[in-house]
């Protein structure tokens, strides 16, 4: 599978989706004007990558995948595809392929945290918490 690179901006986040790395890590603002069509790419490549581990069962499972949300800010549509990634992640878990799920948040933002309190709870993954100080 290819590195999915996208740069952020100030209404878009920054995505460095890297197989070979087993790191995926989403960060910055997501206020896109169509969230749609910004995220969905995201998430067909999430799916490509179920389908690939899937194919190969003998796939080497032993360092589990890393995701980080690094999100400053992001907006009510946006919050569904952040759902629905986390629920995408959910189910590589179940599908046997071990990952790890970071949330940050500021330490002055009791919002964020609570809004990845509230995604975890939904999509019934544990997110592993990571407070950043100024």
């Amino acid at each position: 599978m290819e590195t999915l690179k996208i740069d952020g901006s100030s209404v878009s986040p920054k995505v460095y989706f890297s197989p070979q790395e087993r790191l995926l890590e989403i960060s910055g603002y997501s206020r896109p004007e169509n969230a749609r069509d910004f995220y969905n790419p995201l998430l067909q490549w999430l799916e490509d990558l179920g389908s690939w581990y899937l194919k190969h069962p003998s796939a080497d499972n032993s360092e589990p995948f890393t995701f980080k949300f690094k999100y400053i800010y992001f907006n009510s549509s946006s919050a569904k595809f952040i759902y629905d990634i986390i629920l995408q992640v959910s189910e590589l878990q179940k599908a046997g392929v071990p990952v790890k799920v970071y949330w940050y948040y500021d330490e002055d933002d009791d919002e964020l945290r609570e809004a990845g309190e509230e995604l975890s709870e939904m999509a019934h993954i544990p997110l592993q918490y990571v407070e950043i100080s100024h």
